[in-house]
């Protein structure tokens, strides 16, 4: 609970002027570090879950697979906006669902290795760090499609 409040109190100061004499710049860092912090602990829960945790697996499997079709579909809304202009958001949406898809087949894959009572915390790792690699990717790549 205190780093939800620790989340939302940086990101209030971030979206203000200067505070304190410190720069919204340096503000927004708090809410960075708080979302690297979540994202470690998540990675290291799906690293270490077992046979008793598959069905909150499940259940973000499901939460990502719904979260991948709900951004298919308003990518095919806004590709079917009057004279192409709503594109390139269009294009931010299919992004958005090839990360989610990706994560939903990750999830996935660790729920087969929980179900079958596999603790393989090696896979598990390599699984977890190929697809933040595939990530990193797709990012840059949609990056430098944009800059350039």
């Amino acid at each position: 609970m205190a780093i939800i409040v620790i989340l939302c109190l940086g990101t209030a100061l971030a979206l203000c002027n200067s505070f304190f004499y410190i720069s919204p710049i340096i503000w927004v860092s708090v809410p960075v570090l708080c979302c690297s912090v979540l994202i470690g602990v998540g990675m290291q829960a799906l690293i270490s879950a077992g046979y008793a945790d598959r069905k909150w697996i499940l259940l973000t499997a499901i939460v990502l697979g719904i979260l991948a079709i709900v951004t298919l579909l308003l990518a095919t809304k806004y590709f079917q906006v009057f004279a192409g202009l709503g594109n390139s958001a269009a294009r931010l949406f299919t992004e958005s669902a090839k990360k989610y898809v990706l994560g939903t087949i990750t999830v996935a894959l660790i729920f087969f290795l929980a179900r079958t009572k596999l603790r393989a915390t090696f896979l598990r790792q390599v699984l977890l760090c190929s697809a933040i690699a595939v990530d990193i990717f797709f990012s840059a790549r949609f990056i430098v499609d944009i800059v350039l």
